[in-house]
C-alpha cells in the first residue's frame, strides 16, 4: 500500500540509497524521480486491489453455486465427485447427535459438558496423524469443542459462506478485525445442501439459547455501544433480551425481570440478601438507582402463579420427562457399546499385527507386543468405567411411573422437595414464563408484578413488600436463647428447632423451596449462627459440662499450651467456634484417667477383654488407615487416645472401640 511505499522512500532518502526496478534506477532525493516512484506505487496498489477483488468475486461466485469446497466439520465426508455425506462411523454420528439432544434438554454448554464428564464419554475431533492425513481422534469433552459444534450451521445441512464481516487495517498486514453476522446477512446460505443432524429450526433455536446465555449484564447501559459485542453470539432480540444461563443463585427470576419504570432489565445483587435492582444509570452516570426489590416476596408471588398455571398439565409433563429419561439411558448404553466395540477392534488390529511378525525379530515384535498390551489396558479401563456407570444407574420400573404420577399430582410438594435443585426450579419457570415486570411506584408498600407467559398472555398480581428491619419472631428468639444456655452448639440447636417444627415466619421465606402450607427443614448450623450473631445470643459451654482450657490443663497435669497442641492435633476432644476463640474441653473422669497418666503403664500389654492399643506413631500403618482417616476417627469417637507414663516421659496410644461411649479399659484403682 502507499503508506508503506512512501515510508520506504523516506528511508532511502535518509540513507542515500537508490531504488531500482526493471525499468531503471531512481534517486528518491530527486523531485522528478520521487514523483515517478509515487505514480508507480499508486498504480501498483490499484493493480493489487483489482487482483484481490477479482479473486474474491470468483470465490464468491463459486460459493453461491455451492461448489466451493470448504473444510467439513467432524461427522461429514466428501466423495471424489464432491458430494458430501455423513461420515460412515456410527459412533461419531451418535456422539454428535447426543450433544444436540443434551443441549436441547439442559440449554447450557456447561451443563452438557458436566453431563458428558459424568457419563465418561469422549468426543470426536478431526486432526492430522503423523504422516499428515486427516483422521478421527477421541478426546475428553471440552467447553470450546461443544460450543463450536453448536455454532456450525453445517450440522443443520446448510452451506454457509461469509458468516463474518472482516476488515483489514491499512499498514498492518495480517491484522484483521471482524464480527459475527446474523444468518440473514450471510453472503451465501444454501439450505439442504447435504445431510443434516438437526433441522434448521432447531439450529436457530440453539443460537437463540446461546445468545440468551451470554450475559448482557456485562454492560452498564444496554443503549451504549460496546466494541466488545462483535464476539457475542448473534440474537435478533438484541442485548437487552439476554437472560443468561441458569445459575445456582437463590434468585429464581434471574435474567427474566424488567423494571416497570424505565423498562431496563433488572440485575441480581447477591451482597447481603439477594435483590433485584435497576441501577444502570447509577453505574453509568452515578445517578440514584431506579428501583429495588428484595427477591423473596417477588419469587413467592411468581412461583404461586406458576404452580396454579401448571397444575392441569403436571402429570403429562412428568410422564413425558420420564419417557425422555428412559430414552436417554438407552442412547447412553448404545454409545458406550459403540465405544467398547471400537476398543475391541483396536485390540484385534494390534493382535493381528503382532501375530504376523516373526517372533525372533525382537526389535519389531517387542514394539508390537507393547502396542497390543496398551490396547488391552485401554479396553479393560473402558469396561471398568462402563460397569461403574451401570452400577450407578437406576432402572425405571412400573413403580417409578406410579410414583411420578403421585408426585405430579402434588406439584407443590415436588417443587419444595430437597432433591429439586435451584437450577431445576429456574428451568421449570423458564418453560412457561418469558419475563416479569416489577413496579413499586404505583402503590406504597406493594410490588405490582406483570407476568408475561411464553404464550403471550399476561397475568397481573401483587406482593406486599417486606418492611426494612423486620423483627424476628420473639418466640423463636426465646427458644434459641434457652437452647444456647444449655450449652448446645449451633448444629445441635438447628436439629432441635427442625425436630420441634419451629420456623421463622420471616426468614423461612428466603428459602427457594418454600411453598405456603408445606413443611420446610429450614434451620442449618450457618443460619443458627447468623441469627445468634445478629441478636447477640451467646452460648454457655459451661452449662454443657465443658471446662476451660486452663481447668482441663490443671486436671490433666499439663500446661495450657501443651493442651492446646493436643487439641489441634486431634488427640484431645474439644469445641472451638472458630480459630482464635476459647477452647472448651468435655472433662470427665474417663478423660482424666486416660490422659493424665494415672492408668498403669503396662495396660496395652495385659488388657484381655478390650481391643488392643497401638502406639500413636504406628497407629495409621497398623490399622490400615491414612493419617487423615485416623484423624477423622479420633474426632468422631471411633478411636480413643491414651497417655501412659514411661519413666520420665509419656507415650501416646490409640485404641479402637466398638461402643459409642468410651469407658476405661482397666477399672480405676480405688
Amino acid at each position: 500500500n502507499c503508506a508503506d511505499w512512501y515510508q520506504l522512500l523516506d528511508l532511502t532518502v535518509i540513507n542515500d540509497v537508490l531504488v531500482c526496478d526493471s525499468g531503471g534506477v531512481y534517486n528518491a532525493r530527486a523531485y522528478d524521480d520521487r514523483m515517478l516512484l509515487g505514480i508507480k506505487g499508486a498504480f501498483s496498489e490499484a493493480q493489487w486491489h483489482i487482483m484481490r477483488q477479482q479473486m474474491q468475486a470468483a470465490r464468491l461466485n463459486k460459493a453461491q453455486r455451492g461448489e466451493l469446497a470448504l473444510r467439513l466439520p467432524v461427522g461429514y465426508d466428501r466423495l471424489p465427485n464432491g458430494k458430501v455425506i455423513l461420515l460412515p462411523d456410527q459412533q461419531v454420528q451418535t456422539a454428535i447427535r447426543r450433544i444436540f439432544r443434551l443441549f436441547a434438554r439442559h440449554g447450557s454448554c456447561r451443563a452438557v459438558l458436566r453431563q458428558l464428564r459424568r457419563d465418561g464419554l469422549r468426543l470426536p475431533r478431526r486432526q492430522r496423524d503423523a504422516i499428515g492425513q486427516w483422521g478421527i481422534a477421541w478426546v475428553k469433552p471440552a467447553y470450546s469443542h461443544i460450543y463450536q459444534l453448536l455454532k456450525l450451521p453445517a450440522y443443520a445441512g446448510a452451506y454457509a459462506y461469509g458468516k463474518r464481516q472482516r476488515t483489514q487495517l491499512p499498514g498492518k498486514p495480517g491484522t484483521v478485525y471482524g464480527r459475527r453476522l446474523p444468518p440473514n446477512e450471510w453472503q451465501v446460505l444454501l439450505h439442504n445442501a447435504f445431510p443434516a443432524y438437526i433441522s434448521w429450526e432447531d439450529y436457530m433455536k440453539n443460537q437463540e439459547t446461546l445468545a440468551q446465555n451470554w450475559q448482557a449484564s456485562r454492560f452498564a447501559d444496554e443503549n451504549q455501544p460496546n466494541l466488545g459485542m462483535h464476539n457475542a453470539p448473534f440474537s435478533h432480540k438484541g442485548a437487552a433480551a439476554h437472560r443468561g444461563a441458569v445459575g445456582k443463585g437463590r434468585a429464581l427470576l434471574q435474567g427474566m425481570v424488567r423494571c416497570g419504570r424505565c423498562g431496563r432489565p433488572l440485575r441480581v445483587r447477591y451482597r447481603d440478601k439477594p435483590a433485584y435492582m435497576c441501577e444502570a444509570d447509577k453505574a453509568q452516570f452515578d445517578e440514584p438507582r431506579c428501583q429495588f426489590f428484595p427477591y423473596a416476596h417477588v419469587d413467592q408471588a411468581v412461583v404461586a402463579a406458576f404452580l396454579d398455571a401448571v397444575q392441569p398439565a403436571a402429570i403429562e409433563a412428568a410422564l413425558s420427562a420420564l419417557t425422555e429419561l428412559e430414552a436417554e439411558q438407552n442412547a447412553l448404553s448404545r454409545q458406550w457399546g459403540q465405544q467398547l466395540d471400537r476398543a475391541a477392534h483396536a485390540v484385534a488390529v494390534a493382535q493381528a499385527r503382532y501375530e504376523q511378525v516373526d517372533p525372533t525379530l525382537r526389535l519389531v515384535a517387542a514394539e508390537l507386543e507393547q502396542a497390543w498390551e496398551t490396547a488391552l489396558q485401554q479396553q479393560r479401563q473402558l469396561q471398568q468405567e462402563w460397569e461403574q456407570l451401570q452400577a450407578a444407574q437406576a432402572d425405571i420400573s412400573t413403580a417409578d411411573v406410579a410414583l411420578v404420577r403421585q408426585l405430579a399430582a402434588d406439584l407443590p410438594a415436588l417443587w419444595s422437595a430437597e432433591t429439586t435443585t435451584i437450577p431445576d426450579r429456574k428451568r421449570l419457570l423458564r418453560t412457561l414464563i418469558a419475563e416479569a415486570t416489577l413496579d413499586s411506584t404505583k402503590e406504597a408498600g406493594v410490588t405490582h408484578i406483570a407476568i408475561r407467559w411464553q404464550t403471550g398472555g399476561v397475568t397481573q398480581t401483587t406482593a406486599k413488600r417486606p418492611r426494612q428491619g423486620h423483627p424476628s419472631n420473639p418466640q423463636l428468639l426465646q427458644r434459641v436463647r434457652e437452647l444456647a444456655q444449655t450449652g448446645q452448639d449451633d448444629g445441635q440447636i438447628a436439629t432441635a428447632l427442625n425436630a420441634e417444627g419451629v420456623v421463622s415466619s420471616w426468614h423461612v421465606k428466603d428459602d427457594p423451596a418454600y411453598v405456603p402450607g408445606q413443611p420446610v427443614a429450614y434451620w442449618t448450623r450457618a443460619r443458627v449462627r447468623n441469627l445468634r450473631n445478629k441478636h447477640k445470643i451467646a452460648t454457655d459451654p459451661a452449662a454443657a459440662g465443658l471446662a476451660t482450657a486452663k481447668e482441663a490443663a490443671k486436671a490433666l497435669n499439663a500446661s495450657v499450651s501443651v493442651l492446646l497442641d493436643w487439641f489441634r492435633r486431634g488427640l484431645l476432644p474439644g469445641r472451638q467456634r472458630r480459630p482464635g476463640t476459647p477452647v472448651w474441653i468435655p472433662l470427665d473422669e474417663a478423660l482424666v484417667y486416660r490422659l493424665s497418666g494415672q492408668a498403669p503403664r503396662d495396660l496395652p500389654f495385659r488388657s484381655e477383654t478390650e481391643p488392643k492399643m497401638v502406639p500413636l506413631p504406628e497407629a495409621a500403618q497398623r490399622l490400615g488407615l491414612t493419617a487423615a482417616q485416623l484423624r477423622e476417627g479420633l474426632e468422631n469417637g471411633r478411636f480413643l487416645t491414651w497417655r501412659l507414663e514411661h519413666g520420665r516421659h509419656y507415650r501416646w496410644y490409640v485404641q479402637e472401640i466398638a461402643l459409642d461411649s468410651a469407658q476405661p479399659a482397666d477399672p480405676q484403682p480405688k
